[in-house]
């Protein structure tokens, strides 16, 4: 079940930025992009903004990654399947301004991650319009071999993780 607006704050006034994970489906492959500038492969996201919901900040940020034809091509029932936390080390906490609804200023300790799945209708996406360099339609073995490779260990664990929860529930081949 989607978080509200609420559920979502309560989240950052203990120091999580909330983040949409987009685990964009078709025909039991699971969309990747690749960033030349990181030489990272990973599933696309973004944060949530204050009183935003998380339909929102995913349509608003799957828009700006990945261009408005792509997100027009994805279906609307959007459901959330996992989430994940990852903590930072104590010099990496307090890097970004972080503040509540009531514009309390918050220190970051790490961030929240919400995996929501939504199906793609166009597999096709034009990559001069996004964030990335690259992308692929990927199975569950493909998918954790570009997993593999993820330098950053919290990134890597959550990425293991939604991968096989999405083959879990029969969602990626």
């Amino acid at each position: 079940m989607l978080k509200t607006p609420k559920e979502i704050d309560e989240i950052r006034k203990k120091g999580f930025r909330p983040q949409v994970v987009g685990c964009f489906l078709h025909s039991g492959k699971v969309l990747f992009l690749y960033k030349k500038e990181h030489d990272l492969w990973q599933l696309p996201q973004g944060g949530i903004d204050n009183r935003e919901t998380m339909e929102e900040a995913l349509v608003r940020e799957m828009a700006e990654e990945l261009g408005d034809k792509f997100i027009e091509s994805i279906n609307k029932n959007i459901r959330l399947i996992s989430e994940a936390k990852v903590e930072f080390p104590a010099n990496k906490q307090d890097v970004r301004n972080l503040q509540t609804d009531d514009d309390e200023p918050v220190t970051m300790k790490g961030k929240k991650y919400f995996f929501l799945t939504a199906t793609a209708t166009d597999v096709s996406i034009d990559i001069s319009e996004t964030e990335f360099d690259k992308y692929k339609w990927v199975s569950f073995e493909e998918g954790m071999g570009l997993a593999e490779n993820i330098y950053q260990k919290g990134k890597k664990r959550i990425t293991v993780k939604v991968l096989k929860k999405l083959k879990e529930l029969g969602l990626i081949t």
